[in-house]
């Protein structure tokens, strides 16, 4: 049973036991399988259903495990994703181990993608439980597969990352808002703020301190939204132009523009 005020530090105290810095260091060189997938073999489904749905928080090797083993059980998927693995170099599943590494590397970056949109949605309904306002919010596999990471009656939203450079800012789809988010090289960023070489240290000052006004980083280095932020989407959903309006002026602040 769904508890949003727990589900919330629950939620968070598994993404801080994710090894961030492992998955990059072994799967970011890792990219021989960046084709579209046919529907049948999409993660979507498995990923909603155990952290969503189920709120079953797997770490990634045992819910990959679990998945592949979903589809090599599954006839059709299967045959779905022999027919797909035709792609390189026509041998079996069984003959070619690196087609799993390389499967795995992408079902990584969706699995940490999917993981990101869902901070939202549990600190969403954190926020509606905490302050006992009466939202429904949606999301699902089939949402996302049609780019809308969260739906609120009928107000569709994207989370949408952004890079620090001014003029990288998300485009608005077709009636679905963007709701950017951000990730920095933090040392980085402080290593610039003391370094004598660099002109302007104000603006990486200034960008460090907006970013931590709408994001926390967990011990791991994931970036989490803060309720702040969260509720400024809350208190604004009713109405699509303020909305709209906030979300701009967010962005502003983000890039340095306010």
């Amino acid at each position: 049973m769904k508890n949003p005020i727990i589900d919330l530090k629950r939620y968070r105290d598994f993404l801080e036991t994710i090894p961030l810095d492992k998955y990059r260091s072994e799967l970011k060189n890792i990219k021989w399988i960046e084709q579209d997938l046919p529907k049948k073999i999409l993660p979507l489904t498995s990923i909603y259903q155990h952290y969503w749905e189920n709120r079953e928080y797997l770490q990634f090797e045992n819910w990959f495990e679990k998945f592949w083993e979903e589809i090599n059980t599954d006839e059709e998927s299967k045959g779905v994703l022999e027919n797909f693995k035709k792609y390189y170099f026509n041998k079996s599943l069984e003959e070619n181990d690196w087609f799993k590494k390389g499967f795995k590397a992408r079902m990584y970056r969706t699995w940490i993608s999917v993981l990101t949109q869902l901070d939202f949605c549990y600190m969403f309904e954190y926020i509606c439980a905490k302050k006992n306002i009466s939202l429904k919010l949606e999301c699902n596999a089939e949402l996302d597969a049609r780019g809308i990471d969260a739906k609120v009656n009928n107000i569709c939203l994207q989370i949408a990352k952004i890079s620090q450079r001014k003029e990288a800012r998300p485009a608005k789809r077709k009636n679905i808002i963007p709701i950017p988010y951000m990730v920095l090289d933090i040392e980085e960023y402080k290593r610039k703020i003391n370094s004598k070489r660099v002109r302007n240290q104000s603006v990486y000052q200034k960008t460090l301190e907006v970013f931590f006004k709408y994001f926390d980083i967990l011990k791991n280095g994931f970036v989490v939204f803060k309720e702040n932020y969260v509720e400024k989407i809350i208190d604004n959903i009713h109405n699509e132009q303020k909305l709209m309006q906030e979300i701009n002026e967010i962005l502003n602040e983000l890039s340095g523009k306010s």
